[in-house]
């Protein structure tokens, strides 16, 4: 008989790493990561917060900081500039 193992779920990450914003708090399994987004300004970590993780679309975003949804879509994608810059990743990797 042939089987095949077939995992359900994703291990456990060993260590997790928390990111605040918002009294809201995601865990993280990237300590690079982490510490790249905790250097983030408060604005820009809640628009990474809630188009990342809480999975809202621009125009809520940029209706929630008070511009428009091509402004939050522009924060966000200079925040993922920043964030490589920061973990010293490239932008095609």
């Amino acid at each position: 008989m042939n089987e095949k193992f077939v995992q359900f779920a994703a291990s456990e990450p060993d260590e997790e790493y928390p990111f605040t914003v918002c009294g809201q708090t995601v865990l993280l399994c990237n300590a690079a990561l982490a510490d790249a987004i905790s250097v983030l300004p408060e604005q820009t970590r809640e628009e990474i917060l809630r188009y990342y993780f809480l999975r809202q679309p621009q125009r809520v975003i940029g209706a929630c900081i008070g511009r428009s949804r091509s402004t939050a879509g522009r924060h966000i994608q200079l925040a993922l500039q920043r964030l490589r810059e920061e973990m010293g990743v490239s932008r095609y990797e």
